[in-house]
C-alpha cells in the first residue's frame, strides 16, 4: 500500500537520482581505500563535469530554494542538492577572495622565490611603472632622483632608502611614511604621492620641484633680492608653524632642505631627523642637524623643542640676505657653541632696520625668549605687507616660476640598484597611494 501512495519519479529526478548515488558510491570506495575505484571514480567525476551536468546542479538549487515546482521526497537527493550548493558556494568564495603572497617581492617577502599566486599591484607601486633620468641628491639616508611616473608621463621623485638588514633603520622609515602623510595637509611642505618597497629597499615617490634647492640658489646668486627673501621665508614660517602646531620639530631646516616647486612657491623637505609629539612643554634632547645652522641649546645637548627651529629659520633668513651664514661652522659641537656665544653676525648696512631686529630676536641664544617660542613672528614688522591669509592659499604672485623640464626629452638612465641577495624583512605599514594623487587619469 505504502509502495504505491509512492510519487513515480520524473526522468529528470530520475538523473539527479542516478548523480547522487555515483557520488556517494566514489566517497564509500574512497573510504575502503581502494585506489583502484578511486581512479575510476575521479574519471567518472570529471566525466560529469559538464554543460550538461551544471545544468542539473543549478535546476537541483533551484527546487531546494523555491521548494514549489517539485518536492524531493528521496532523502538523498535532498542531501545531493545540499551538497552541491555548498560546493558551489565554496567555489565563489575561493573565486573572489582576494589573492595574498607573503613573498611578494615588493612587500617584503622573496625576490628570488616565485610567488604562490600572480599578485598584480596598482602601478604607484610597481617600481617598473617608474622611468629614472639622474640623481638630484645622495646622503647618508640614501639618495634621491629624478623619475617618471610612466603611465602619465609626470616627473616625480624617488626617494630611496636601504632596509637595514637588523631592522635598525625601519623605525625611521615609518616614522617619514607618516610625516610624508601629513605633509601633504600643508601647500609648504613636500608633497608624497606614493611609497612602497622591495626585498631590501623603501621607496618614496614625491612631487618634484623643478626649482631645486635654496642652496643653490644662494650658491648661484650670492644674496637674494629683499623681497624674494620676505616671500620665501612667509612661507617657510606657514609650513614650520604647521609642523609645530602638530607636535613635530624638523630639527634638520637647511637651505638643502628647502625647495622651490614649479610655480615658484617654497616647499620644506626632508623628515628623515624630525621628532613627533613635541606638544606643549614636551622636549627631545639629541645632538642633530648640520653644522652651521644647530641652535646653541642642540650643540650643548639641552633640552629643546620647536625653538632649535626658528633659530635654524634665523640662519636661513640672514644667508638668503648675504650670502653667508652667520657663525662659522664646525664638526665640533663645543667649538661651534663656543664660537656663537663669543661673536656677533657680521650685519651689512644696506639691511633693513626690521630686518635686523627680525635676525636679532631669532638668534637668540636663549631658547625661552627667540622669537617664534615667544610671540608671533607674523605679527613682526618685516612681515607688515605680508597677507597671510593670501599667503595660506598660495594666491600671492611668486618671485619667479622656474623652468620644467618635459619628461620626453630626459634621457633614461639604470637606477643600479644593489644586487643584494640578504634577507630582510618587511617594513609593516609602509605602502600607500595617497588620495590627492590621480594617478589614473
Amino acid at each position: 500500500m505504502e509502495e504505491s501512495k509512492r510519487r513515480i519519479l520524473t526522468p529528470k529526478e530520475k538523473e539527479i537520482q542516478q548523480y547522487v548515488s555515483c557520488v556517494e558510491e566514489k566517497e564509500d570506495k574512497i573510504k575502503k581505500g581502494s585506489q583502484e575505484v578511486v581512479v575510476r571514480s575521479k574519471t567518472h567525476v570529471e566525466e560529469k563535469t559538464s554543460v550538461e551536468e551544471k545544468k542539473k546542479r543549478k535546476h537541483t538549487e533551484e527546487n531546494l530554494d523555491n521548494n514549489k515546482k517539485i518536492k524531493l521526497d528521496d532523502k538523498e537527493i535532498l542531501q545531493g542538492g545540499v551538497h552541491g550548493l555548498r560546493e558551489e558556494q565554496k567555489d565563489k568564495k575561493r573565486k573572489t577572495k582576494r589573492p595574498r603572497s607573503p613573498e611578494d617581492p615588493l612587500e617584503g617577502g622573496s625576490g628570488y622565490k616565485k610567488p604562490c599566486l600572480d599578485v598584480k599591484r596598482p602601478a604607484p607601486l610597481d617600481i617598473e611603472s617608474y622611468r629614472f633620468h639622474k640623481d638630484l641628491g645622495r646622503g647618508s639616508f640614501g639618495r634621491v632622483m629624478l623619475a617618471t611616473f610612466a603611465p602619465k608621463k609626470q616627473l616625480v621623485a624617488i626617494k630611496i632608502i636601504s632596509k637595514k638588514t637588523n631592522k635598525s633603520n625601519y623605525e625611521n622609515i615609518k616614522k617619514e611614511a607618516r610625516l610624508l602623510k601629513m605633509a601633504n595637509s600643508c601647500p609648504f611642505l613636500c608633497h608624497s604621492y606614493a611609497a612602497f618597497q622591495s626585498e631590501i629597499q623603501a621607496f618614496f615617490v614625491l612631487e618634484y620641484a623643478s626649482g631645486g634647492s635654496l642652496y643653490k640658489m644662494i650658491s648661484r646668486k650670492g644674496k637674494l633680492p629683499m623681497e624674494r627673501v620676505k616671500f620665501y621665508t612667509a612661507e617657510i614660517v606657514i609650513g614650520l608653524q604647521f609642523l609645530h602646531s602638530n607636535g613635530i620639530v624638523h630639527c634638520d631646516l637647511k637651505p638643502d632642505n628647502i625647495l622651490v616647486d614649479m610655480d615658484g612657491h617654497i616647499k620644506i623637505c626632508d623628515f628623515g631627523l624630525s621628532a613627533e609629539g613635541l606638544f606643549g612643554e614636551k622636549m627631545i634632547c639629541r645632538l642633530s642637524g648640520t653644522p652651521g645652522y644647530r641652535a646653541p641649546e642642540v650643540l650643548i645637548m639641552n633640552d629643546y623643542n620647536a625653538g632649535a627651529d626658528w633659530w635654524s629659520f634665523g640662519v636661513i633668513m640672514y644667508e638668503m640676505a648675504t650670502g653667508n651664514l652667520p657663525f662659522a661652522p664646525s664638526v665640533s659641537a663645543l667649538r661651534e657653541v663656543s664660537t656663537i656665544k663669543s661673536s656677533k653676525p657680521d650685519y651689512p648696512s644696506h639691511m633693513s632696520q626690521e630686518m635686523l631686529d627680525l635676525l636679532s630676536k631669532l638668534l637668540e641664544i636663549d631658547q625661552k625668549k627667540r622669537l617664534g617660542v615667544k610671540g608671533n613672528i607674523r605679527e613682526h614688522p618685516f612681515y607688515a605687507t605680508i597677507k597671510w591669509k593670501r599667503m595660506e592659499k598660495r594666491r600671492v604672485k611668486t618671485p619667479f616660476r622656474p623652468k620644467k623640464p618635459s619628461a620626453g626629452e630626459l634621457p633614461a638612465i639604470s637606477p643600479g640598484f644593489p644586487a643584494d641577495s640578504s634577507k630582510r624583512e618587511k617594513v609593516e605599514e609602509l605602502s600607500y597611494v595617497a588620495s590627492t594623487w590621480n594617478w589614473q587619469e
